[in-house]
């Protein structure tokens, strides 16, 4: 999958054939639970869009790969940051 393209690896080039499929528009957040402390959202949302989302909740993201990397690039590639706990 394609989300936002900040990824260094080169893993979205089909270079043996194959499908890349671009989620940058699927960037929502479906869901906001603050008694959980958790939401739902859509693979393309980045880092920094959801936080601005949750300010008004008082939650927060904290999982800072280093670029507004998308939720779902993170996820594929186990990309947490030094703010993650391991």
């Amino acid at each position: 999958p394609f989300g936002t393209g900040t990824s260094l690896e080169g893993h979205i080039q089909a270079t043996s054939g194959g499908v890349c499929l671009d989620v940058s528009e699927m960037n929502c957040v479906l869901d906001v639970n603050v008694e959980d402390m958790d939401c739902r959202v859509e693979a393309g949302i980045t880092r920094l869009s959801l936080n601005a989302e949750l300010r008004h909740t008082g939650l927060v993201f904290p999982i800072d790969p280093g670029a507004d990397a998308s939720i779902g690039g993170m996820v594929a590639c186990g990309a947490s940051g030094t703010a993650a706990v391991k």
